[in-house]
């Protein structure tokens, strides 16, 4: 047996730069800013930096839940210091971070600032919040994960939350694959398509180069693990966009990036893996670039039998195609098992045999078919020229059978809309029964659905959508459904509204209210006021939010909005407020801003709606924010300059000047050393 090379392991450079990284975050959550220990901390991290990107113009880091890839090497899940990295930017929700050449010392020094927060119920997960906040600096660039496609409008419990946190595991390493492959030199990797073809395209053009492939297999080898662990719908679709990469790219690309993923050992266990993942087609491509990049042999023979075996399990009955899926893993397990042996065969009876066993004879159509499949012609010609028959409608039948409704819908766009072929064919799809029927096949097909939607009777799309939004497994179709239902008109949505509503399920009641603030519409028939005390925050907090539109409550709304524990209801409201102060709510915000209970920033927000109020309980409240008792000569002692005291101030010397207990304390601030304290007390003094 040949030796087999130590494995590709993570570079001394790069490991230590993550160690210093992920040991900086930690101490970013031990110590204040300004501590001595975080400065040094700081300048180890831009020192090591400095160092890898003297000969790189970037330096990305893709995030996985307990994983980080750099420099196309995943790291190991059971470093204790990596994992925490990992996922501690897993919990802000960030997909990758990225550094630039020229980055300076006070921007990693505020990155950290930002990514040492730990996320929480005073804290919002960065990529969840404001998209300005991950590219405020030039030297360094944090990436949030987007799976919109992927999100359950309503999950139920603690078992359904894991769920989806392990479903999504896959969706960001795909999100982390595509952005890798259409990565450009300026550095920007936010992909503007993950569409398979696009992401092969974009491998098969590349330049051969070696730090771009190994950020290639490193997503691929993580995938390719991941796949074999996971379920669920968002698994599934991942799983079908990997196996359409494989079999898109070409031969050459892809054998050479078998060839980058490690050793021998590191690549047959890419190929098990991958025989457990993905689709038969794309295994046996994996096992033929495996075979050719490590220069071990696959008989002839061997090639014909997976060949055909991979034709037989994408097409025929289904008895036949699970026979045949099942019979090529167990060959390639066994294969895998046992393959040391170099190719005994001349070369040109080698290429002659593969010429024979290409699947292209396998399967109905050839590689040099110019047309597409028998039934859809058909449907083309009888469009032309504006006739049908049974032919036409047996046609119509196969292609809504094996490829439901887009070439459909892609053929009948094509013709004039007085073709009367194509006006019978628009009345024979836009039928609740073929709109159920296309619910059926995942994943639903929404772009062309909504063609058939359009055509319909409001009615009778509300009635068979919010079917689907109550019922359906999918997370995908679920949202689907959800937005279309968003597009309808209030009073066709009502009568389904209150049925949902009278669900005990808390996630249909919440995507009821949903619907309604989606759609940013109000309804005095829903009654939102009723769920402002629901138990479950995330029923109230939609029902909060529709309750400040009404028109007749609206003050009242905001005023119990405010009184509310979940911030991000609370948030809202001092949004609605802004626009216009309900005097319902004055109380209300002179008792939260001093509710510990509360984020400094947010009790500061509250504050600021205050300026111009001229209640005396409003001054009592700003005053006891203000001061920290009095000093032992009696003089009044301010309160530290938090962001929440900062706006108390501002309101004091904006509305209260005259007030001689204010007035005190304002000149009291003018003294002050703090120069946060000084720079609030002037600009109020510019905006009076």
């Amino acid at each position: 047996m040949p030796e087999r090379p130590e494995r590709v392991a993570l570079s001394q450079e790069l490991s230590e730069f993550l160690i210093e990284f992920s040991i900086a975050l930690h101490r970013t959550s031990m110590y204040p800013w300004g501590h001595p220990s975080l400065e040094r901390a700081a300048a180890t991290v831009l020192s090591r930096l400095s160092r890898l990107l003297a000969d790189r113009p970037s330096l990305s880091i893709g995030v996985a839940r307990r994983q980080l890839v750099i420099e196309g090497v995943a790291t190991d899940p059971r470093h204790p210091v990596l994992r925490s990295l990992a996922e501690k930017l897993h919990r802000h929700h960030l997909g990758a971070v990225a550094f630039y050449s020229g980055v300076r010392t006070d921007e990693v020094i505020a990155m950290m600032r930002l990514v040492g927060v730990e996320p929480g119920a005073d804290v919002q997960p960065l990529g969840l919040d404001d998209p300005d906040r991950l590219r405020q600096w030039d030297g360094v660039r944090l990436y949030a994960l987007t799976y919109e496609q992927l999100q359950l409008i309503g999950e139920s419990d603690e078992e359904e939350d894991e769920d989806r946190d392990r479903g999504t595991r896959t969706a960001q390493l795909w999100i982390g694959l595509a952005r890798a492959a259409l990565a450009t030199d300026g550095g920007d990797i936010e992909p503007e398509s993950t569409e398979p073809a696009v992401v092969a395209k974009a491998i098969n053009e590349h330049p051969e180069a070696k730090a771009y492939d190994q950020v290639i297999v490193g997503y691929l080898l993580q995938l390719a693990q991941e796949l074999k662990q996971e379920g669920g719908p968002g698994a599934v679709a991942v799983r079908r966009r990997l196996s359409r990469l494989i079999d898109a790219l070409d031969p050459g690309t892809l054998e050479r990036l078998v060839r980058m993923g490690g050793d021998f050992e590191q690549r047959r266990r890419f190929v098990l893996d991958a025989t457990e993942a993905l689709a038969a087609d794309a295994v046996v491509e994996i096992v033929q670039a495996a075979a050719a990049s490590t220069e071990q042999t696959i008989s002839n023979s061997m090639v014909r039998l997976l060949t055909k075996l991979s034709a037989f399990a994408e097409q025929g009955e289904r008895n036949v195609q699970l026979h045949a899926d099942t019979a090529l893993r167990e060959q390639v397990q066994q294969l895998m098992e046992n393959w040391q042996l170099r190719d005994p065969n001349p070369d040109a009876y080698t290429r002659a045999l593969e010429s024979l066993a290409t699947r292209a004879q396998s399967t109905t159509t050839t590689a040099h078919t110019q047309f597409a499949p028998e039934p859809i012609r058909i449907v083309h010609m009888a469009l032309e020229v504006d006739a049908v028959g049974i032919p036409f409608w047996r046609a119509v039948a196969e292609v809504l059978h094996s490829d439901g409704l887009k070439p459909l819908i892609h053929a009948l766009e094509s013709v004039a809309e007085d073709n009367q072929a194509a006006i019978a064919l628009w009345d024979h799809l836009a039928t609740a029964e073929r709109i159920v029927e296309s619910f059926a096949r995942e994943p639903v097909d929404f772009v062309a659905l909504g063609k058939l939607l359009d055509r319909m009777d409001d009615a009778v799309v509300a009635r068979i959508l919010f079917e689907q939004l109550r019922n359906s497994e999918s997370r995908a179709t679920r949202m689907g459904a959800f937005k279309r239902l968003a597009m309808l008109p209030v009073l066709v949505l009502e009568p389904y509204l209150l049925a949902g509503l009278r669900d005990e399920r808390w996630y249909v009641q919440r995507n009821m209210l949903a619907l309604l603030n989606e759609a940013d519409a109000y309804s005095e028939t829903i009654g939102a006021a009723a769920f402002a005390r629901h138990p479950d925050v995330r029923v109230r907090r939609e029902a909060l939010i529709l309750w400040m539109r009404s028109p007749y409550e609206r003050d009242r709304a905001i005023a119990v909005t405010l009184t509310d524990q979940d911030e991000r209801a609370v948030r809202a409201a001092i949004a609605e407020a802004r626009v216009r102060f309900p005097d319902a709510a004055t109380p209300v915000l002179a008792r939260r801003i001093g509710d510990p209970a509360l984020a400094p920033e947010l009790r500061a927000e509250m504050a600021l709606l205050l300026n111009g109020t001229r209640n005396p309980v409003v001054l009592e409240a700003l005053l006891r924010l203000v001061t920290a008792g009095k000093t032992l000569f009696g003089k009044v002692r301010l309160a530290a300059p938090t962001p929440d005291v900062l706006a108390a101030l501002t309101v004091l010397a904006n509305t209260w000047a005259d007030e001689p207990r204010a007035a005190e304390l304002i000149e009291r601030a003018r003294r002050s050393t703090d120069p946060a304290v000084r720079a609030t007390l002037d600009a109020a003094g510019n905006r009076s």
